[in-house]
């Protein structure tokens, strides 16, 4: 970190996703964009030359500089723990979006090179910031809702045809992944950080109604270490998409989270959390991409920050990108082989 104690970070890959990664950080306070990398001469130019920042198209000229205390990963998923990798071996914290990986062995050394080098490796989960999501978390460890039985997440998307044939790697299996890795593991995450540890898993993937190499819709079933069990549908396939919907059951309470909102909130003892009074910084938010801005990224930059001057672990871990991962892995499998997939080995 610089003498100033600005966290310097360089952002890897300047697509559609990297907006929101660059509005939450020029909006927080003790951190700045110190260069910008990117395949793309002409998209890392663009996004660079407003912030007066140097650009580059190899990862190395960016892992070179000693001014970079930080690398955030914004490139297709399947190049995400190669380079995170290079990151952590050049000496700088990274910060990877979804997913941490494609492939549980490429997450687990992710995990493994930020333990060795006692370095912050954190995964993009920006809802396990937002209020109503934590009042869940709180509520489910405090005993509230008893003893839980069952979870139910949907994750209902649209992407129409044009959104995978937009570049070559989306939609493959290689770089890309399905709805599974792609937009239903923020609810995978989620479901798997309120229930708890999973030790098996069951379900089936599809493709119906894209032409892709990946899966458009999933069905799949979790159960717990605790002896819950679990379902997660997703698909890109509905028109028009509607929220992303949690459901979360005990024997002593309920809650039905839609959105950002509580529809169903019986939780003994404990209120539904308000929606925060606060605006977001000026330019934070106003550009979307596939339903997401950057209100949900500053919560999470902040943490990450903080995780990396105090050496604690970040809210997000390498470990619990693992972990999701291991669950849409262990679906394919039991899509391949018609049989439940035992899992469970603790993440990093």
């Amino acid at each position: 970190m610089t003498a100033d104690g600005v966290l310097r970070i360089g952002l890897v890959g300047a697509g559609a996703i990297s907006t929101q990664h660059l509005e939450a950080i020029g909006a927080l306070e003790g951190m700045a964009v110190a260069g910008i990398v990117s395949a793309s001469a002409e998209r890392a130019r663009a996004a660079a030359e407003p912030r007066r920042v140097p650009w580059w198209t190899r990862l190395g000229d960016l892992l070179e500089r000693d001014d970079v205390d930080a690398v955030s990963i914004c490139t297709p998923s399947g190049l995400h723990a190669a380079q995170a990798l290079a990151a952590l071996r050049a000496g700088k914290h990274v910060l990877v979006e979804k997913p941490l990986a494609l492939a549980i062995a490429d997450a687990d050394a992710v995990g493994r090179e930020a333990r060795q080098r006692g370095l912050t490796a954190g995964v993009i989960s920006q809802r396990r910031f937002e209020p109503v999501v934590r009042a869940i978390k709180s509520a489910v460890d405090d005993g509230r809702l008893g003893r839980l039985s069952l979870l139910i997440a949907e994750g209902l998307y649209h992407r129409p045809q044009a959104y995978y044939d937009s570049a070559a790697w989306r939609g493959t299996r290689e770089l890309d992944g399905g709805v599974l890795m792609n937009q239903a593991i923020h609810t995978i995450d989620l479901v798997r950080w309120i229930g708890g540890p999973v030790a098996s898993v069951s379900g089936h993937v599809a493709t119906l109604g894209h032409a892709m190499e990946a899966e458009d819709t999933a069905s799949i079933s979790l159960r717990f270490a605790s002896g819950a069990l679990g379902s997660i549908v997703a698909t890109t396939c509905v028109d028009p998409e509607q929220p992303v919907e949690l459901r979360v059951y005990g024997d002593a309470g309920r809650v039905r989270l839609v959105g950002e909102e509580p529809v169903e909130w019986d939780v003994p003892g404990m209120a539904p959390p308000e929606r925060p009074a606060e605006a977001a910084p000026e330019g934070v938010g106003a550009t979307r991409t596939w339903g997401t801005n950057a209100v949900g990224y500053l919560r999470q930059y902040a943490d990450f920050a903080d995780a990396v001057r105090t050496g604690r672990p970040p809210a997000v871990t390498a470990g619990d990108g693992r972990n999701a991962v291991e669950i849409v892995a262990a679906a394919y499998d039991a899509d391949r082989t018609g049989a439940s997939v035992a899992i469970g080995r603790a993440g990093a």
